[in-house]
């Protein structure tokens, strides 16, 4: 059984532990420059830095969450929230705590929260990011022109409903 994740708000004594998450994602990209340890820390620490400041700046009603495994902070999510959309600023694990279904059983609660809300949901990935999978199964269609970043939209279910060729039924009933 998978063990339930639970969310609590991220706050000024998780910096570090939020810094290692960005770390362990993002320092494969950048390995190949060669350079010495100390130095891509350095470089690494500067980019959170930035991208926490950007994301608060772009999203100030912004959830920014720790994500935790039995008290023990595992990743982070980072959601905005409005009357008619959820979306995901940013989901990111430890590497250690990937691939065992905690990215899929957080996303799946807030495709309920969507489907219940008659929301939306959006997320941009990474070209080459192997989640995109995961998003597809989950509904999340490519939207927008691709590049670095590809965003990702999920349609409400009053929209799957409406679609061209929807067939109503017992799930879909107006």
């Amino acid at each position: 059984m998978i063990p339930r994740a639970t969310l609590r708000p991220a706050g000024t004594g998780d910096g570090e532990f939020l810094f290692q998450v960005f770390f362990h994602t993002r320092q494969g990209e950048f390995a190949a420059a060669g350079w010495a340890p100390a130095e891509l820390e350095t470089f690494l620490r500067a980019q959170h830095q930035l991208q926490d400041r950007s994301y608060r700046s772009a999203y100030p009603e912004g959830e920014f969450q720790v994500i935790e495994l039995d008290r023990v902070p595992v990743g982070r999510l980072y959601l905005d929230r409005g009357p008619r959309t959820i979306h995901v600023i940013d989901i990111a694990l430890l590497p250690a705590c990937r691939g065992r279904g905690l990215g899929t059983e957080l996303l799946q609660a807030l495709t309920r929260e969507a489907d219940a809300r008659e929301a939306r949901m959006s997320l941009d990935v990474e070209a080459g990011n192997p989640a995109r999978e995961l998003y597809r199964r989950l509904g999340f269609q490519e939207s927008g022109a691709p590049g670095f970043r590809q965003r990702m939209e999920r349609p409400s279910r009053c929209e799957l409903a409406m679609a061209p060729g929807a067939v109503p039924g017992p799930e879909r009933s107006l």
